[in-house]
């Protein structure tokens, strides 16, 4: 299979010159020509971004549900799901499907997440007829077979019980349990996902598989070369057939903040601590959703220079931000001396929240933050994915195309703003021996940066 790679356009940023502007008006326009809006006969959307000269398809399936509208109960179905679902089809048995996968170098995939799910097909033009009728047929109507899916599940299971034995991801979970009160709709421990997939069977899946079957929670989003009205034609008769039904999905709640639970630590025989703090942010629809997630790029640069480059004290800090129908920033850090950590990442916040960054600076940061962000659409799956992203949570895909815009709009002052409103209201989770960790140290970073919730909204 060829690497599936875009044109240099999405690489091309305005001239230095012009400081108020990182990606010129003429690559947005081109973009914004190349992607086209069509809709199957069931009111599917289809989006089709046309990349000239390339014979690679890249097809994204998204829909518009997750973790987040699974009871509790049967959560663990959406990592149990969506690898059983391209296992094999009702009328292709898994022999026929990894032979045809393996024979045209197909790329077949799902996976669930929390607000979307999602599958792929990577294929080229001369194989999309046979790509296609593959990829449709796993989805709409799948094998489910005994075999596969106690394969499936077992693979799952193993999985979770080896949760706590990476005590880089297992922190994670450890800081979800007081970040996420029980029963909030993005929250799921690998012991209750192993307890509910020890109640769940094949019936269940099938009725998840009948809910998904939705056209109203589906869309499609296809980068090729190949023309969109023989595209169009082909999805509609691929999932065309697919019935229209009623969603209502599930509105999460931001969490709220307690500072008598706002710390956890987990007391294990390690040589290094294991830190993440987590925080509530913008949404992806936020007006301040580009802002933050400016905010969180220099955040993280300022934990790489203190933290790692000046004190020495951890091989891997950074900080992102989340953004679904809820914002969640993250900090992360793994390091042999907590305190000091710690203390260093208190230093870093205080200097952003009292900082005026200039202009000049800003603008630094902003050109690194552009061009990492473009770096991730090099690949027809990564732009498939990203145009996807933003038609459903904006409901137009061309909204990717628009972000430098807004990012040219930040200003020192927004960034200033965002510090004082966001990085705020600390939740810690540490993973680290009893004896060599003070709870202190911890409690000292959230007290320090303790804020009333109706004063940081």
């Amino acid at each position: 299979m060829k690497k599936l790679m875009l044109p240099v356009l999405l690489l091309v940023l305005a001239p230095k010159a012009s400081a108020l502007q990182l990606v010129s008006d003429d690559t947005i326009k081109t973009q914004k020509t190349l992607t086209t809006n069509h809709k199957l006969k069931n009111g599917i959307p289809v989006v089709v971004r046309n990349i000239e000269g390339s014979d690679i398809v890249s097809v994204n399936v998204t829909w518009a549900t997750g973790l987040r509208d699974l009871p509790t109960g049967k959560k663990a179905i959406n990592d149990w799901f969506w690898p059983s679902l391209t296992m094999s089809g009702a009328n292709v048995p898994k022999a026929k499907a990894f032979e045809t996968m393996e024979k045209y170098g197909l790329e077949i995939g799902c996976s669930g997440g929390i607000e979307l799910s999602t599958c792929q097909l990577g294929t080229v033009d001369d194989y999309w007829t046979q790509g296609l009728e593959l990829f449709s047929q796993l989805i709409t109507a799948p094998g489910f077979t005994d075999e596969d899916l106690k394969l499936t599940k077992e693979r799952l299971s193993a999985s979770l019980k080896n949760t706590p034995s990476n005590p880089e991801a297992y922190v994670n979970e450890i800081i979800n349990t007081i970040f996420y009160p029980e029963g909030h709709p993005y929250r799921l421990n690998h012991d209750q996902a192993l307890a509910e997939l020890e109640k769940l069977g094949k019936a269940d899946l099938v009725a998840q598989h009948k809910a998904l079957l939705n056209a109203s929670i589906m869309q499609i989003v296809v980068a090729t070369s190949m023309p969109a009205d023989k595209i169009v034609a082909d999805l509609d008769k691929a999932f065309g057939a697919v019935p229209t039904e009623k969603f209502i999905a599930v509105t999460p709640e931001a969490p709220k903040f307690d500072g008598k639970s706002a710390y956890v630590f987990n007391d294990r025989d390690l040589p290094t601590a294991f830190i993440r703090i987590k925080l509530n942010g913008a949404a992806i629809t936020d007006k301040d959703a580009v802002a933050t997630r400016l905010l969180y790029e220099i955040l993280s640069e300022e934990l790489g220079d203190e933290v790692r480059t000046k004190r020495s004290l951890s091989y891997a800090v950074h900080s992102y931000i989340l953004q679904y129908s809820l914002g969640v920033g993250v900090i992360s850090a793994s390091t042999s001396k907590p305190k000091e950590t710690l203390e260093a990442i208190q230093h870093v916040l205080e200097t952003i929240k009292a900082k005026t960054y200039t202009a000049e600076e800003l603008e630094i940061f902003k050109r690194s933050f552009a061009t990492s962000y473009y770096l991730t659409l090099e690949t027809h799956s990564s732009l498939a994915a990203a145009l996807a992203n933003a038609k459903i949570f904006y409901g137009a895909a061309e909204e990717l195309y628009d972000m430098p815009r807004k990012l040219d709009a930040v200003t020192p002052a927004d960034i200033k703003r965002l510090a004082g409103d966001q990085l705020v209201n600390l939740r810690v989770g540490v993973i680290y021996g009893r004896k060599e960790f003070d709870d202190a140290w911890a409690l000292d970073l959230i007290k320090k940066n303790e804020k009333d919730a109706q004063k940081s909204h």
